[in-house]
Order: structure tokens, then sequence, then C-alpha cells
């Protein structure tokens, strides 16, 4: 007989709250990728119920049945939102197929996550933070142009074509902008001209490396082309392909690194992490990301017909490490 699966996650709304930004909602999911996932669970011999958002979830927690809930939950604001489904499990004493608690918030910081990185000698463009547009100091060393980037958001959220700037005019007036905006923190960080890839990776002891895989960078900003797609339900713009004109030194270089920061940040069961790579072929980690996109049209579902394998099966592959590392199989 098959396991109850609670299912834990965050639906994407029709629309946007006035005065909001229009990335708001970037991070949750659609019915159809929420769809997908309790199909391949089921298709696996067990049984999903829906648990909906942490909200949900704490409001009926007591009264929770499942052996195991499989989380995709992205919560609703501040840099610990990610960690409201798992701490709550852990409280009722549920296990939880993806990172705890403390890994999705540490990743959800890019300045935190960074600090490990260079911990673990992981390279990773040089950094520095604003809270201000105004009497910005750039840390000797640095040079334009730098990436600016809200601190704690994801799914490309606060970013876009005015993000890489080359002068300080500019930095003033984007640090100011994602500020007001996101009303955080902001990352600024070198910006990396070249080539930008992504990497998935399932398991826990014996973790697999899927194929890495290039986005399409377009060439006018220099920006991965899946950041202007973040806000549109159709993505047939977002175009990836896979790493096989590339030499196998860079692939295997990358996926190295990847498992580095897989293992530093303590994640479980699966994550993406994105890179880029100059054209001196220097390998730079950007950010780890414990809670991927699962939609039919993202990384994951793509590397499944790469690999020759069903979306199912893919989503299995994920539970499954859970199951394993929950003693559950």
């Amino acid at each position: 007989m098959g396991l109850l699966v609670g299912l834990a996650f965050d639906i994407k709304p029709r629309k946007v709250p006035k005065g909001s930004p229009d990335d708001l909602w970037a991070e949750h999911d659609s019915e159809e990728t929420i769809s997908a996932v309790e199909e391949a669970l089921n298709s696996g011999g067990n049984r999903a119920i829906r648990i909906g958002s942490s909200r949900r979830l704490l409001s009926g927690s007591s009264s929770l049945k499942c052996d195991i809930v499989f989380n995709i939950a992205e919560g609703i604001s501040g840099r610990n939102r990610e960690s409201e489904v798992p701490v709550l499990l852990d409280i009722a004493g549920i296990p939880y197929a993806g990172s705890d608690a403390l890994t999705l918030s540490i990743s959800l910081d890019k300045i935190i996550s960074k600090k490990i990185f260079m911990y673990h000698k992981i390279p990773t463009p040089a950094y520095f933070e604003c809270v201000r547009g105004g009497g910005i100091s750039v840390p000797k060393g640095l040079k334009f142009p730098f990436m600016v980037k809200p601190r704690y958001e994801g799914s490309a959220k606060g970013i876009d074509a005015g993000s890489v700037v080359r002068d300080m005019p500019s930095l003033g007036r984007q640090v100011d902008k994602v500020v007001k905006r996101y009303g955080q923190p902001v990352l600024v960080e070198e910006f990396i001209d070249g080539w930008e890839f992504t990497v998935g990776i399932i398991g826990n002891r014996d973790p697999v490396v899927l194929p890495v895989v290039q986005r399409h960078v377009e060439a006018e900003t220099g920006l991965s082309s899946h950041i202007f797609d973040k806000t549109c339900a159709d993505k047939q713009s977002l175009r990836y392909r896979d790493l096989l004109d590339i030499d196998a030194g860079l692939e295997e270089r990358i996926k190295r690194l990847a498992l580095g920061a897989f293992r530093g940040l303590g994640c479980r069961d699966f994550a993406r992490i994105d890179f880029r790579v100059n054209p001196k072929r220097q390998v730079y980690m950007l950010e780890i990301n414990p809670l991927p996109s699962l939609a039919r049209d993202d990384y994951f579902a793509m590397v499944a017909e790469l690999m020759g394998i069903t979306y199912e099966r893919m989503i299995n592959m994920m539970f499954g490490a859970a199951l394993d590392r929950c003693g559950l199989r």
C-alpha cells in the first residue's frame, strides 16, 4: 500500500495588489504545476492530498493525517518565509521532502549564502550591501559593471533591464528603486559577463548531479532571458540548450562546485544551482535554490526529457530521495 502524501504549496493569485511589484507572485506555482506534481506523486503508487500554504497548515496541523509532506511552498514575505512550512512540520513531527528550515532561510538570503560559498572556496562574484542609493562607497578592488538585486528574493524578483549598472548615478537610482519596491537591503555584486548555466541535484548520501544546461543570454542586456519571462504565464521565450558543445572539463567543474554548494548549505533531496562563466572560462556561482520550480516548462522537466525519462519519474526521484532519508521507502 502506498503512502498518504501531503502537498504543501503556494498558488499564484490571478491579480497583483495595487502598488505591489509586478513580480510579487513570481515564486508561487500555477495550478498547472501543482496538479502536475500531484499527479506525479499519485503515479508512484501513493495518494497525494493538498494542504496548501503555511497558513492553511498552521490552522490544521493538529488534525493533519499524512505519512510525509512534499513541500514546494514559498511563503509570502520576509527572508524566513520559505522556512514556515518546514518549521510547522518539525513541530508536528511530520517528515517532509526537501531542505529544512535553516537551509531554506540561508539560501534565500544571498549575502549569507555567499559567505558560506566563500568559506567552502566556491567562487562567487565579489559584492557589497546597500540600504540606500545615496552616499554609496564602493569597496576598494571592486569595479563596474555591477548587478543590483534584492537581498532575499528568488525567481529573479527585482531584476530587470536596469539591474546591470555601469556608473555611480545608475547604481544609486537602481538601489533606491529596489529598496523602495521590496523593502529590504540590496546586494550589489560584480557583473559576470558571459554564459549562464544551471544544474540540478537529486539525492543525499550519494546525490546525482543532473546534466548542466545553458541558459539563453540576451545580447543587449547580458542577462538571462528567463528573467524577462518571470511575470508571464506563457514561457515560450524561456530557452535552454544542453551543454553538449562545451568541453567536458568545464561541465565537470560546474558539477563539482554545484555539489560542494549543495553539501555546504546542507541541502536535502533536491536543489538547482545557477552559475556564470566569463570569456576566460572562470566559473562563478550565483545562487542555490532548494525550492526550485517544478513547472513542466522549466529545468527539471526539460532535463527529464533530455535524459529520456518522464516528468513523473523525475518528481518521484526527488520524492524517493526523501523516502530513503526518512526511512519510509
